[in-house]
């Protein structure tokens, strides 16, 4: 399955502290958008002008509506905006779908660069009018190995008063990638190198507010956590058949859905740790099972150290091995069995702070989200 990864760098304006341009991206399994925008002069009132801009775009498309007509909506508020007191940016937004096409919208921003094969082309926009204000419309499609690269016009006005009379704009950006991209590179390293490029080209100064944006297509990272035994026990066969069947590294978490894996599979279960009074869980063993943990307790113990720096964790207990894993990964598919735990509503596990499965398991996917994950429910 493809996987658009972002990496996003910027740097600020000379004698500034605070960059005017803020880039925000969400993934669904309908698709990946990501929006770049660059608001109005430079500081905190640009600062604030793109975040807010970007924010609002991003919640009409997670609230349903189209990328075309949430652009639309945008540039409208812009409009207003060169009359009236109101924030100003300019932005670009992309939507890629998983079979890699993707259409990218523009307003008042340069045009976007597409690398395939290692080669680097300056897409040109189909304009269109909407109200008083021009919209840029640009098709393509992501292949293995190929990127998308946006950028605010301190990336293309890079060189002006330096020998560049209108910077150095898209078709410059593109030149350099092709000049620059040797065999042996990987894209990863792309929009560093051209952010450093636009201050050699401008005196060694950021004369803008500078930021990079790529997405770039690679063979996704998948994991499947399986947790909690299914609503009905007529589901014990179809949930175990579908867990195998999914794809990447696989991980259970629950002692009785360990139990029921093990026996629709009919493998052996083995125990590799007890676990101890100092909070450490049991630990199991299946054939074919990447990790097999108890599961109340561990979930809350890997939601708790989730957002910790990946450099932090050892691997010394179940619960930092099961975040090490899911930090490795880019697509997450949770199999959540609706069954109740009446033991969860037992005294001594409100005492300790054990969470009910399914809440715990909800606000993981919360930060995994937050984290730039694409992760997938079903409920059984």
């Amino acid at each position: 399955m493809k996987f658009f990864e972002g990496i996003v760098v910027q740097e600020c304006k000379k004698g500034y502290s605070v960059c005017g341009d803020y880039c925000i991206s969400d993934r669904t399994a309908a698709g990946t958008v990501l929006v770049l925008c660059d608001g109005l002069g430079s500081g905190i009132y640009a600062n604030i002008a793109a975040i807010s801009t970007a924010n609002r775009m991003i919640e009409l498309i997670r609230g349903g509506v189209t990328v075309r007509a949430a652009a639309e909506t945008i540039v409208a508020s812009m409009h207003r905006a060169r009359t009236e007191n109101i924030p100003f940016a300019a932005f670009s937004v992309v939507h890629i779908l998983p079979d890699g096409k993707f259409t990218a919208y523009t307003y008042e921003a340069p045009n976007p660069v597409l690398i395939k094969d290692k080669i680097a082309i300056s897409l040109m926009p189909r304009f269109y009018t909407y109200g008083f204000e021009a919209i840029g419309e640009t098709l393509g499609t992501l292949d293995y190995g190929d990127a998308l690269l946006l950028f605010t016009d301190g990336v293309s006005q890079a060189g002006i008063g330096f020998g560049k009379n209108f910077g150095i704009g898209s078709k410059g950006v593109a030149s350099y990638i092709n000049r620059n991209y040797k065999s042996g590179d990987t894209a990863y390293e792309l929009p560093g190198r051209i952010l450093e490029m636009c201050k050699e080209v401008s005196g060694e100064n950021y004369g803008d507010d500078t930021t990079l944006a790529m997405l770039y297509c690679r063979e996704a990272v998948e994991l499947t956590l399986l947790t909690g035994p299914p609503s009905r026990s007529s589901l014990d066969s179809k949930y175990a058949a579908e867990f195998m069947k999914s794809p990447g590294k696989k991980i259970i978490c629950g002692s009785t859905t360990t139990d029921i894996i093990a026996r629709e599979l009919k493998k052996e279960v083995l125990m590799l740790s007890p676990g101890n009074a100092f909070g450490q869980p049991p630990e199991y063993w299946i054939d074919g099972i990447d990790l097999v943990s108890e599961g109340a307790i561990t979930l809350g113990q890997v939601y708790n150290i989730l957002d910790e720096p990946k450099e932090r964790l050892t691997g010394s207990s179940t619960a930092e091995r099961i975040c090490i894993m899911l930090h490795e990964a880019d697509l997450i598919h949770l199999m959540i069995g609706n069954a109740a735990n009446t033991a969860h509503d037992e005294l001594l596990f409100k005492q300790v702070g054990v969470q009910v499965r399914k809440a715990t398991v909800k606000r993981i996917a919360e930060k995994l989200r937050e984290m730039g994950k694409l992760v997938i429910e079903r409920y059984y």
